[in-house]
C-alpha cells in the first residue's frame, strides 16, 4: 500500500486558515451540557444559516448560497450557457498542489478540477467539470451541500429547495 500526502510550502498556515473559516461547522458533543466527550448525539450537524437563490441570465444558470440579506454569497454554483459546471468559494485559498474540489451531500460526491492559482475574477478558488448526472441528488441531499478543497470546507449548507434544484438542473442541461 502506498500512502499519498499533499505537499504544501506552508501547511501550518493553511491548516490555521481552514480551521478559522466560518464556513464549516463541526458538531462536538463536549460542547453540549450534560454530554460526555465522545458520546453520540441524537441531533444532526446543524446547517450554516442562509438561503439559496436561483440566478439566471443569458450567460447561464446559477445558484448562490447567501448567509443573509446584503451579504456576499458563500458558494456559487454556475452552469455557463456553453455547458459545464463551475463551483466558486470566495473564502477558499489556493493550494498549489491541490487540483481537486469536491461538491457533495452524504455519500454522493462529485469531483471537479480546481484552478491551483485561484480565481482572479471571482476571488477564492473555482473548479470546473461536466454537469454530473447526480447533480440534483447532491443539491437536494438531506445531509446538506458541502464543498471541500484540501483541508478547507464550506458547509454543510442546507439542501437546495426541490423546485429550485429542479429548475437549476434543467437550466444546466439545456
Amino acid at each position: 500500500m502506498i500512502a499519498l500526502t499533499a505537499c504544501s510550502s506552508e501547511p501550518e498556515q493553511e491548516q490555521e486558515m481552514a480551521n478559522d473559516t466560518p464556513l464549516s461547522r463541526e458538531s462536538s458533543s463536549s460542547s453540549i451540557p450534560g454530554k460526555a466527550a465522545g458520546a453520540p448525539t441524537a441531533s444532526p450537524t446543524p446547517f450554516v444559516a442562509g438561503a439559496w437563490e436561483l440566478l439566471s441570465s443569458g450567460e447561464g444558470d446559477g445558484l448562490a448560497f447567501t448567509p443573509g440579506a446584503g451579504e456576499s454569497a458563500i458558494v456559487h454554483v454556475f452552469c455557463p450557457a456553453g455547458g459545464g459546471l463551475t463551483v466558486n468559494v470566495k473564502a477558499f485559498r489556493p493550494i498549489g498542489s491541490e487540483e481537486r474540489m469536491s461538491l457533495g451531500s452524504g455519500a454522493t460526491v462529485v469531483a471537479l478540477v480546481a484552478d491551483v492559482k485561484g480565481d482572479a475574477l471571482r476571488g477564492g478558488v473555482s473548479a470546473t467539470g461536466p454537469v454530473p448526472g447526480e447533480l440534483r441528488s447532491v443539491l437536494e441531499g438531506a445531509s446538506g451541500v458541502s464543498v471541500s478543497y484540501g483541508a478547507q470546507s464550506a458547509g454543510p449548507l442546507p439542501p437546495v429547495p426541490m423546485q429550485t434544484a429542479q429548475n437549476f438542473v434543467m437550466g444546466c442541461n439545456d
